[in-house]
């Protein structure tokens, strides 16, 4: 049967990185456009909201061609690098920067549970090929 996750990897997970994929390629097109339009942008900061901006597009992109390619591995590798962003994104909150915790704790677990699953996926993926 021809679907559009990969193997092991649940539709609802494949949705996620559906949706985390366009939200952050999105996001980061537009603040690349236009670095005012960077959360928490700050006058002056365009170089910061550009790097920002790619940061999350790039992770956005990853994440689409993952569920493209119909890949676990993919998957694994894309939700690590949401996972750094967001214990960075944290980070900056802790550090007086601009952000809900609450949201982004929320994004940071469920990139981890989807993580977990992906490289779950992977590892079943690797045993079977290997015999």
């Amino acid at each position: 049967m021809n679907t559009i996750h990969a193997n092991g990897i649940p539709l609802w997970v494949t949705i996620v990185a559906l949706i985390i994929g366009l939200l952050g390629t999105a996001i980061g097109i537009m603040a690349l456009l236009d670095p005012t339009a960077a959360f928490g942008y700050i006058d002056g900061a365009d170089s910061i909201a550009r790097t920002w901006a790619g940061r999350n597009a790039g992770l956005g992109v990853a994440l689409l061609v993952a569920v493209a390619l119909r890949n676990a591995s993919g998957y694994a590798v894309a939700f690590a690098g949401s996972i750094m962003r967001e214990i960075s994104d944290i980070l900056d909150i802790l550090n007086g920067g601009v952000g809900t915790l609450a949201v982004i704790g929320a994004f940071l677990l469920v990139d981890v549970i989807c993580f977990g699953i992906s490289l779950r996926a992977t590892r079943r993926g690797m045993r079977v090929e290997m015999g």
